[in-house]
């Protein structure tokens, strides 16, 4: 238990080091920087609701909030807090899905919004400091003719720092993969130590920062690839029923169109995503981000599969809603208003088992269990599931309506019967996500930059704390 002495001393502290006026200590402000859509999981919800109807109240215990402007600001507060043993949970956006920046002990939420900044661009990588949005790093990209391999659908307000240490997929993961599989060339972070060292990470050895949820160190600025700018056209395309439209998105991933995203949704799922209301579909809808070059050929698929196009947007054009926003994690958002006690499930299907797959799940759980088909060219998730090198994984994110951990549990446990692989949104303990084939070695660096276990506490299941310490 930290004394009020000890409390005050280290506000004290932080103020010292990041000034008077970025320390906030009002509980309704602290409450509001909270926020994050950890809510779309009703486990999680409800896990946040509980933690804020007990003694810790809508602070969640948590002492202040500390938004350092510059590195020496930040390896200052570090120091601060490691002196009085006080936790640290880094925060960025707050758009994360997973519960990232949920305080489970209190201490202090070290906002980096206030490292800003693009500070390197040359050919084929960006630097930028933790807080820029990731939006921002891509259009400092464009200017130079480049962009990022993987943009996430939240990049107006997530951060790029933010971004690698809580989410792992986005636009471009149909092509590029996931922040595993190259498209974090390195990272510079700060220790957990009394005298807080630097530690520049490469991509040999960045992993153990990548989706760690600020475990393993405080990001300070992020290196990421580029690859040329292209020229994005977004459609929406009607298809008849779902296996004909995951036969069309399968083949534009075989193909190698390039593009953004392509997805395809039952057709009950399509009436949540309202701006696309106006077109009427009478199918399963299928919503792609096409490189122009490209589009004539996916032209000739859907006059090959019997699917009608049309034409939503370009790219940069503000007069419609982005598909680039209801997709991936996006879409969550949007099922949400059709079928608000929805949970979700992230699962990969077995290459060339999907569309038996999908039918068995729809026999056992009807509409109590919504299907989208997309395609992720991972050899991360590849390994997960057991499937040597590089290439294409089906996959989709289930709504699971309702999401009671009952339904959730069932569901899961049908898919790994069918041998579908499942990854575990609804936890807060990264062991427990079903990312990580090695964890040992995530452990490992831990220890070396967090020796008193201060870096956002909690995330990381009991009995490795109990190593750990």
């Amino acid at each position: 238990m930290t004394s009020a002495a000890t409390k005050q001393s280290a506000l004290d502290a932080f103020a010292d080091a990041a000034g008077t006026d970025n320390v906030r200590t009002d509980p309704a402000d602290i409450a509001r920087t909270l926020r994050d859509n950890s809510w779309l999981s009703p486990i999680l919800k409800e896990y946040v609701e509980t933690r804020r109807g007990s003694d810790d109240g809508e602070s969640m215990g948590v002492l202040a909030v500390v938004t350092p402007c510059d590195e020496d600001a930040v390896l200052g507060v570090i120091a601060a807090a490691v002196k009085h043993r006080i936790p640290i949970v880094p925060r960025g956006g707050g758009t994360s899905n997973f519960g990232q920046t949920v305080p489970v002990e209190g201490g202090i939420i070290l906002d980096l919004r206030g490292l800003t900044g693009v500070t390197d661009v040359a050919d084929g990588r960006i630097t930028a400091r933790a807080g820029t949005l990731q939006g921002g790093v891509d259009d400092a990209a464009r200017e130079s003719g480049q962009e990022l391999t993987i943009l996430t659908t939240t990049y107006a307000t997530a951060t790029i720092a933010g971004w690698i240490a809580g989410g792992h997929v986005g636009l471009g993961a149909s092509q590029y993969g996931t922040i595993w599989d190259g498209n974090v060339l390195g990272a510079r972070v700060a220790t957990a130590e009394p005298t807080p060292r630097i530690i520049d990470l490469d991509e040999s050895n960045v992993l153990p920062v990548l989706h760690t949820y600020g475990t393993t160190g405080v990001i300070l600025d992020v290196t990421m690839p580029l690859v040329p700018a292209e020229e994005w056209d977004e459609v929406v395309i009607d298809a008849p029923d779902l296996a004909t439209a995951g036969a069309l998105v399968r083949a534009i991933a075989t193909e190698n169109l390039p593009h953004r995203v392509a997805t395809a949704q039952e057709p009950v799922l399509m009436d949540c995503f309202r701006p696309l209301r106006s077109l009427e579909l009478k199918g399963a809808g299928i919503m792609v981000m096409i490189a122009r070059r490209a589009a004539a050929r996916l032209g000739e698929l859907c006059q090959l599969h019997q699917c009608t196009l049309h034409p939503w947007k370009q790219w940069g054009e503000t007069d419609r809603p982005s598909i680039g926003v209801m997709v991936y994690g996006h879409r969550m958002l949007w099922l949400k208003k059709g079928y608000p006690n929805a949970g979700f499930l992230h699962v990969y299907f077995s290459p060339g088992e999907e569309d038996d797959q999908v039918i068995a799940l729809k026999e056992r759980f009807g509409d109590a269990v919504l299907v989208e088909i997309k395609y992720i060219n991972s050899a991360w998730l590849r390994g997960l599931c057991d499937l040597d090198g590089p290439g294409l994984l089906p996959a989709s994110v289930l709504a699971v309506d309702p999401g009671t951990p009952e339904l959730i549990n069932e569901v899961m446990s049908f898919c790994q019967e069918l041998n579908v692989n499942v990854q575990n949104p609804h936890t807060l303990k990264l062991e427990e996500s079903g990312l990580f084939p090695d964890f040992e070695q995530i452990l490992e660096f831990k220890r070396e930059v967090d020796p008193y276990h201060l870096l956002n506490p909690g995330k990381i299941g009991n009995a490795t704390l109990e190593r750990q310490r």
